[in-house]
């Protein structure tokens, strides 16, 4: 027997989304500065957070361009939406064969006066117009006939392009507060 596929509704999406970028900030803005732009052989927290402000960003504006727009530049799907579960387990596979991720999305940060504020108001003012154009202009049964493309999957569906910032979110969300830990026990004095 085949198992159905489960895909989050509209509301489930925003929860979690609502959920993981209020934890985010929250991390952000109770750390100490040294704290946010700590930098080892990994990305600060600045960097992560930076990184997540490019790609929702990018998802911002995917979402936000008009539908009959999106069917005539990007055609119909040929194929359902991934689960959320499939989505991830792709995303893992294209990792593990090299995926490297696209300039673009390469935080560039200098530190400069008010710097952390910035960025963190950066994040938040994106992430709030990716979630009312989420609320405000996507159903549950139009999600899955659109599509964009993306740079890790080719073509994705909307419900996917919103699977994959809810997970990547929550990737990165748990590198900040590993790098937090990272930071704070490197500069701590002995």
């Amino acid at each position: 027997m085949i198992a159905k596929r489960y895909h989050l509704n509209k509301f489930q999406i925003i929860s979690h989304a609502e959920n993981t970028i209020e934890d985010i900030l929250k991390q952000c803005k109770q750390m100490d500065e040294h704290l946010f732009f700590y930098k080892s052989e990994q990305w600060s927290v600045a960097e992560n957070l930076e990184h997540l402000s490019l790609t929702m960003n990018k998802g911002w504006l995917n979402l936000f361009t008009p539908k009959i727009i999106l069917k005539w530049k990007f055609g119909k799907p040929t194929r359902p939406s991934y689960s959320y579960e499939e989505l991830v387990q792709l995303y893992y596979q294209k990792l593990e064969a090299g995926y490297e991720t696209e300039k673009r999305f390469i935080p560039v940060l200098t530190e400069e006066k008010d710097a952390k504020q910035r960025l963190i108001a950066r994040f938040e003012q994106i992430t709030n117009k990716y979630l009312d154009q989420v609320r405000y202009y996507w159903e549950d049964d139009t999600m899955d006939q659109f599509q964009v493309p993306n740079a890790l999957f080719g073509f994705v569906t909307i419900r996917e392009l919103l699977y994959f910032n809810l997970f990547h979110n929550t990737h990165h969300y748990k590198t900040i507060r590993n790098r937090k830990n990272e930071a704070i026990e490197f500069s701590t004095v002995d």
